[in-house]
């Protein structure tokens, strides 16, 4: 089975919303990268209802109902739960998220079957302009994991997803003002956005979800990284070894050249540590993030262009590779906005060159 990321899982759930396709999708990934933040995302933009059922919070009476007799006793009814979707209370329209699927007894996988293949359960019967996603663990992301039978698994269009940073920056990071430590890190470090080693004993380990939770914390403003209550809290949620990593990534802030000087346009001697140079491109992109919340190149003041401009002319002096991640970020803030910037913008034959020679940046 082809691994896709989580930008194509989004679109191929969309795709059967858009030509009202019901059959139902089953993603498949490890914990932490986000499967259920996307669902939540498109019934967002989409105006749509969102159920949200935990098959391991539930029994198989909880799904199918109670079982009672009609009222001549001569066969059995079902009293259903009001768990699942009701047009009057969640809308016409929506997405029922079946999370935990291949984590579920075989007894409830077999009520959830119903459910999915005809679309009604006891008494029950789905909405039609409601649809069905899945969500699950494989068998060898090291967690509660129950092998589905294979009718039930046949009635899914299934799909195995992966994680991958530059689809985590664009689609969430920047769009959720995830902390620029742990962006910079991030890039420094790639294999840090999801450490999961499945014989591991540890109950602990570093996702786009631990990392979302590391930059709640920083939110706080909590930047004495000498703190011994901000290293536990950091380390309960990436474990001890990404944590020291991590710290001592960030207590390089104290040694960089001024974000200020680079984006006045004065000339500052360029790190020759990489570690640096990752942490000194998050700063100067999170020092334009106001170009995250600008639609029309119209409203970009004067200032804000200047700053824009300087930091292209500072990202030109690095080795191509970090001019590449810099100018990625920078169009993941706002890439309708950002490239607008670049056409009308920018008078400097050096950026109109490396842009030109590098236009997969826009993608």
């Amino acid at each position: 089975m082809s691994t896709i990321n989580i930008e194509q899982f989004e679109k191929i759930v969309e795709f059967n919303i858009d030509n009202n396709i019901k059959r139902a999708i089953l993603g498949l990934g490890s914990s932490g990268i986000g499967k259920s933040a996307v669902i939540k995302q498109i019934t967002e933009r989409k105006n749509m209802g969102l159920i949200d059922l935990r098959l391991l919070l539930y029994t198989e009476t909880d799904l199918k109902g109670i079982p009672f007799p009609n009222e001549d006793k001569t066969r059995t009814k079902w009293l259903p739960n009001d768990i699942l979707p009701n047009v009057e209370r969640d809308g016409e329209r929506g997405i029922l998220l079946v999370e935990e699927l291949t984590s579920a007894p075989k007894r409830v996988q077999a009520a959830a079957y119903q459910l999915i293949q005809d679309r009604r359960l006891g008494e029950y019967i789905l909405p039609e302009g409601w649809f069905i996603v899945a969500l699950g663990n494989r068998e060898d992301d090291n967690g509660v994991f129950v092998q589905m039978p294979s009718p039930l698994a046949n009635r899914f269009e299934i799909h195995d997803i992966g994680y991958d940073l530059d689809i985590w920056k664009k689609n969430f990071a920047y769009k959720t003002g995830v902390n620029p430590f742990v962006i910079s890190y991030l890039n420094f470090k790639p294999g840090a956005l999801h450490n999961f080693v499945p014989d591991s004993t540890s109950m602990i380990f570093a996702s786009p979800r631990t990392w979302h939770a590391v930059s709640d914390i920083l939110n706080t403003n909590a930047f004495d990284f000498d703190d011994d209550i901000l290293r536990y809290k950091i380390e309960g949620n990436v474990g001890e070894i990404e944590c020291n990593s991590f710290l001592q990534f960030c207590k390089l802030k104290d040694e960089l050249v001024s974000v200020d000087d680079i984006l006045s346009g004065v000339d500052v001697e360029i790190p020759t540590e990489h570690d640096k140079i990752y942490l000194l491109i998050g700063s100067i992109i999170s020092r334009l993030e106001d170009l995250r919340q600008i639609n029309d190149i119209d409203d970009v003041d004067e200032e804000l262009i200047s700053k824009f401009e300087n930091a292209i002319n500072f990202l030109l002096k690095l080795k191509p590779e970090f001019t590449v991640l810099g100018l990625k970020d920078l169009v993941s803030l706002n890439k309708k906005l950002v490239k607008g910037l670049f056409i009308e913008e920018l008078d400097n034959d050096d950026i109109i060159d490396f842009i030109t020679e590098n236009d997969y940046i826009f993608e």
